[in-house]
């Protein structure tokens, strides 16, 4: 690639400043009900956002683009899982680790699955922004050493990864943004109604949710833009910057001053981004 601003950078980095509002509703609405039971409902109202685009886009249904959507269902059912049970056991906190280690598995996957994608200089940068937003977080992990949260925050990051490149091939056999986000949503909605049935949950209260919903649809969004012909692992490797804006934001409206290891930490991840930039 050539030096300069690139598209999947500017998408990526706006993705990573929409999970600011997405921490910030997240973490309210576990504390108020049964997190799992959460999931049916946000996926049904993040469908509904994009679907009524659907009948002006073209849909592709050969069998790849197919299999393509029932591996991106499961891949965000089991992240979704995952990331709401750390919500629900400890808040934002936990989540942030499987969202920094991320571009890791998407980097290897798009070395694998899209061919040519990845060279030397996206693959030290995901190391160098992962390495930096680590430094920035290590005094946010609790209870990371307990294995439950560790399994969850792998099968979160590998989740997370599996969706961006998979939207990458999605894209690749001609799926656009509408059908990849409406499918996967859909399909997860009545994955999670049936695991998961929202008892607690009242419908009449649903509603509610609709600035989650929105905030999230932006990020996703977001993120299927950039990988529309871009590199998933560019995509996956700015979106891992979001912790940086949530804490940003938490000291902005806390007036928390930032400590030594966030700042070092948010100046290493700078360093990863100007290495995807000019790379």
């Amino acid at each position: 690639m050539t030096g300069g601003l690139q598209p999947e950078l500017v998408f990526g980095l706006g993705a990573a400043m929409a999970n600011v509002a997405v921490a910030v509703l997240s973490t309210r609405l576990a504390a108020r009900y049964p997190a799992r039971q959460l999931l049916g409902p946000l996926f049904i109202l993040n469908c509904l956002l994009l679907l009524p685009l659907a009948p002006f886009v073209s849909w592709v249904w050969t069998p790849t683009v197919v299999a393509l959507h029932l591996g991106t269902t499961v891949a965000l059912v089991a992240s979704s899982v995952a990331i709401w049970d750390m919500y629900d056991a400890g808040g934002a906190a936990p989540t942030v680790p499987a969202q920094s280690v991320a571009p890791l598995p998407a980097v290897l996957l798009s070395g694998i699955l899209v061919p040519g994608s990845v060279g030397a200089g996206q693959a030290i940068a995901a190391v160098v922004v992962v390495a930096g937003v680590l430094v920035a977080l290590r005094d946010a992990f609790g209870d990371l050493g307990r294995r439950r949260t560790a399994v969850a925050i792998l099968v979160a990051a590998v989740g997370t990864g599996v969706i961006t490149v998979f939207g990458r091939l999605l894209s690749d056999n001609g799926a656009g943004v509408v059908e990849a986000y409406v499918v996967r949503t859909a399909l997860a909605a009545a994955c999670c109604l049936v695991l998961f049935p929202p008892r607690d949950v009242p419908w009449r209260v649903v509603p509610r949710f609709l600035p989650r919903a929105v905030a999230i649809t932006l990020h996703l969004t977001l993120v299927l833009l950039g990988v529309q012909g871009g590199n998933p692992a560019v995509v996956q490797t700015m979106v891992a910057t979001g912790p940086l804006f949530v804490f940003a934001y938490d000291a902005a409206i806390h007036r928390r001053r930032p400590t030594v290891g966030l700042f070092v930490g948010a100046l290493i991840a700078f360093v990863g981004v100007a290495i995807i930039a000019f790379a």
